[in-house]
């Protein structure tokens, strides 16, 4: 007998006809030539995402779960001795030629090459030449695509490996705290945190930061909270800071909301990072760590923005303390982050575990919440984006 569905036959036929309904629409979007927008996109790939749900038995499941992973490493492999690179953008290569190219051994380079094919990466023509897809191009240069995988493969999969015998010497509880992570047990160097293991190679850093630009359309700069009336009282009184971006990087945020709200002048705003970051950014400028008394006191407004996830609980509290001490009466503190739902979607609940490893974590609304609250924060308002998880949390002092 045929293994069953995860579905009645009955109620796994009515949900194909839904989605199929929905997969004639996007269909007809597209023969018409409608523009996608990055939620159509996203709706579209969820449709045939449920339509192989309905479909797949659990072999399917692990089957798709190994080839992920063998697909991965056959792609950082081919990444990494610029075997795609070596490939012409239009037209074939022999594996020979293509092996000779990179030094590599025929056998071992088709035999990759192979897998991408099967999977519909690459194509091959006749019986011995490759070329690139639509698929493969963006891995065979250096760009923030291509970063995310190594970042994903170098530093996030190892740690992924290590969890077993890290839970086994831990235990079966969350990890929290910078020191004793899961990503640096698996480095070996336990007593240090992964920004320190990170630093310490410049190579890793820079790739990270090329990595993470691929996702700041996820997560807009401005345009999420109004911050006309910071402008409106900014004559109230001329030596006030304004703003204050904590953990602001290179300043693009501070940048993006002055260049949107009228009458905010970017002097009398203050841009905060380790002194490592600061060192390359461009703006009033302080040094400072999350775990020290914020220097800047009385502004109108403190932001933190994509920072408080890579920290446990117990940091956050520390950290936002610090931020609620140097607040006013009126200040505002404003909370850039993915606020969780509850079940969270497939992509925050996948970074949510690739925070696991530094001891870091996304939240809901309650869990963002219970920290503020015991930093003597209330609630002011949430500010959701037009697309995704990302919110601007705002806080006021008790």
């Amino acid at each position: 007998m045929p293994a069953a569905t995860t579905l009645p036959n009955a109620a796994a036929a009515e949900q194909l006809e839904v989605l199929a309904a929905a997969l004639t629409d996007a269909a007809t979007d597209l023969r018409t030539g409608a523009d996608s927008s990055p939620q159509d996109h996203a709706k579209l790939v969820d449709t045939l995402r449920s339509t192989v749900e309905v479909v797949n038995r659990p072999s399917d499941d692990l089957n798709d779960m190994m080839m992920a992973f063998v697909q991965c490493t056959a792609i950082r492999l081919l990444f990494k001795w610029k075997v795609l690179e070596n490939m012409p953008a239009e037209g074939t290569i022999s594996y020979k030629e293509l092996a000779a190219k990179v030094g590599g051994d025929e056998n071992l380079i088709t035999r990759l090459c192979w897998f991408l094919v099967a999977t519909g990466m690459l194509k091959q023509e006749g019986a011995d030449q490759v070329a690139h897809t639509a698929r493969s191009r963006p891995y065979a240069s250096v760009n923030p695509l291509s970063a995310m995988l190594q970042i994903g493969f170098d530093e996030y999969l190892p740690s992924f490996l290590h969890m077993p015998s890290y839970f086994d010497k831990y235990g079966v509880r969350e990890p929290s705290g910078r020191l004793h992570s899961i990503k640096a047990s698996a480095e070996g160097r336990p007593e240090l945190t992964a920004t320190e293991i990170m630093y310490a190679h410049p190579e890793r850093v820079a790739n990270m930061t090329l990595a993470m630009s691929s996702m700041e359309n996820m997560y807009p700069l401005a345009g999420v909270y109004d911050y006309s009336w910071v402008a409106a009282a900014r004559d109230a009184d001329p030596a006030r800071t304004l703003i204050v971006d904590v953990g602001g990087a290179k300043g693009h945020t501070l940048e993006a909301i002055c260049k949107e709200t009228p009458g905010l002048p970017i002097e009398r705003c203050v841009l905060q990072d380790l002194p490592e970051v600061i060192d390359v950014a461009k703006r009033m400028m302080v040094a400072i760590d999350f775990f020290n008394e914020q220097p800047v006191k009385g502004a109108l407004i403190y932001i933190i923005r994509r920072c408080l996830h890579d920290f446990s609980d117990e940091e956050c509290v520390e950290i936002l303390t610090h931020l609620s001490g140097a607040m006013a009466c009126d200040s505002r503190l404003l909370v850039g982050e993915t606020v969780l739902s509850n079940p969270p979607s497939r992509p925050t609940a996948m970074v949510d575990l690739l925070l696991s490893t530094i001891g870091g974590k996304e939240r809901t609304i309650e869990g963002f919440n219970k920290v503020a609250e015991r930093a003597g924060l209330s609630l002011s308002g949430v500010h959701k984006a037009s697309f995704g998880d990302f919110s601007i949390v705002e806080y006021s002092k008790v």
